[in-house]
């Protein structure tokens, strides 16, 4: 080893220092850009998922911080498939879920998005995050995705104690054909008794898009708040809206 290897930091010790950099939310931005520039040229699935800490901080000026994020998410996804392992796993830990997902969708096909989707809201379930917003985040980024296991997946969250994320999967299902969705929606409805706001979500999904509560009506009309009611075909209706 000669004396300039010696005293030159380890590869830990140089992207601890950069992730730093990068993440400094004030300061010259040509600080944090060469230093999210230099992970980049590193490559190493460390360096790539210090690199994700860009989406961590917010800089001012909002557009100086949009146009930064934008650069480094372009840098990503050129990684291609060598950054898909550091961004699964920044998923799994980290609040902020836009910007990192993006890059998957930009990397990955229709269908190994919704592999990876189904990964990472099954390790939510058994590994539920302090707060329950990158959850959230993630059952909506679902949306336009499909396989019976990612389907199953979300459907637990339909009975999730967090409100925002029972809506989010609510969401998803009230995307999806009414055969196929109706009856968790409506089996979330039941469940949802000290719950009025996703009661109040559903009753007023189900009026917009004119479901029926068919295999449910009995339970369904004797939960029923004042002011809707039910149809002789099991439809449901808000006395505010009859025409």
């Amino acid at each position: 080893m000669d004396l300039i290897s010696f005293f030159r930091p380890s590869p830990e010790k140089q992207i601890e220092r950069l992730r730093k950099k990068v993440k400094e939310p004030h300061g010259d931005p040509s600080t944090r850009i060469n230093a999210a520039h230099r992970l980049l040229e590193m490559g190493t699935e460390p360096a790539i998922f210090a690199l994700l800490d860009r989406f961590k901080i917010s800089a001012s000026p909002s557009r100086q911080d949009d146009e930064e994020k934008e650069e480094v998410l372009g840098w990503i996804v050129g990684l291609g498939d060598t950054a898909v392992p550091p961004i699964v796993r920044f998923l799994k830990r980290e609040r902020q879920v836009y910007w990192p997902f993006r890059a998957l969708q930009s990397i990955l096909p229709t269908d190994q998005i919704a592999k990876v989707g189904e990964e990472l809201l099954q390790y939510h379930w058994e590994n539920p995050p302090a707060s329950p917003d990158p959850t959230a985040q993630l059952v909506r980024l679902m949306e336009g995705l499909h396989t019976p296991s990612l389907k199953t997946t979300i459907e637990n969250y339909l009975e999730h104690e967090d409100d925002d994320v029972r809506l989010a999967a609510l969401d998803y299902f009230f995307k999806r054909p009414e055969d196929e969705a109706r009856e968790p929606v409506l089996k979330c409805y039941l469940d949802s008794e000290d719950r009025p706001r996703i009661r109040a979500h559903i009753l007023d999904r189900l009026i917009d898009l004119g479901w029926s509560v068919r295999g449910f009506r009995p339970k369904i009309e004797e939960t029923l708040p004042e002011g809707y009611f039910l149809t002789r075909d099991g439809t449901v209706k808000a006395i505010s809206r009859r025409p």
